[in-house]
């Protein structure tokens, strides 16, 4: 856990603006998932993020397409983010992480220096650009069949409409038990017929 909030405090530090509205939540436990990755811990006053014990007030349950949206340089629908616990708190920590972004080239020029930074970057964004662009169209593309047309994936309303099932036939038992119970108890008031 420590590494992943050291990686979370990094990116903090590269948005100290960041950091100061998170700072605003201070002493609230908060996660956030994005599988196979799960941070959690309490916020400090200074804007950190650090190591806690206990449930999260707030969880925010990333799925892949907030990945794959950040990547293509989307916004991720709201079908990919759910949130968990104190809602508002939930909101607010969502706005704020939305914000975040690596800024690998700052980091690499630590490593490398400045000039050598930049040409990787123009090298990666060349070698990427229009490869990466039609590699995300088609990773959305392949997502989009699983759900569509080879329903491996489940659609949001397809398992909505299924849960709301199953609750109304949970509900249809819990009333036939109780009639059953209570034909069963008249039964057993009635006194035997000679």
């Amino acid at each position: 856990m420590g590494l992943r909030i050291a990686t979370f405090n990094h990116l903090l530090n590269q948005h100290p603006e960041v950091r100061a509205d998170l700072a605003l939540h201070a002493g609230r436990r908060i996660a956030i998932t994005l599988p196979p990755i799960d941070l959690a811990g309490v916020v400090t006053a200074d804007g950190w993020l650090a190591a806690c014990e206990g449930e999260p007030e707030a969880r925010l349950r990333l799925k892949h397409g907030v990945a794959l949206a950040q990547l293509s340089g989307r916004e991720p629908a709201l079908s990919d983010i759910v949130l968990e616990g104190d809602i508002e708190l939930a909101t607010e920590v969502g706005r704020i992480v939305r914000r975040l972004q690596w800024d690998a080239t700052e980091d690499l020029s630590r490593l490398v220096g400045d000039v050598a930074a930049n040409r990787v970057q123009g090298f990666v964004r060349s070698l990427f650009g229009i490869k990466g662009e039609i590699g995300g169209r088609l990773l959305e593309n392949w997502v989009e069949h699983l759900r569509e047309e080879a329903p491996l994936l489940a659609r949001k309303q397809d398992v909505a409409s299924f849960v709301a099932a199953v609750d109304v036939l949970r509900e249809d038992a819990d009333r036939f038990d109780k009639r059953l119970a209570l034909l069963q108890q008249q039964l057993a008031d009635k006194p035997p017929v000679r």
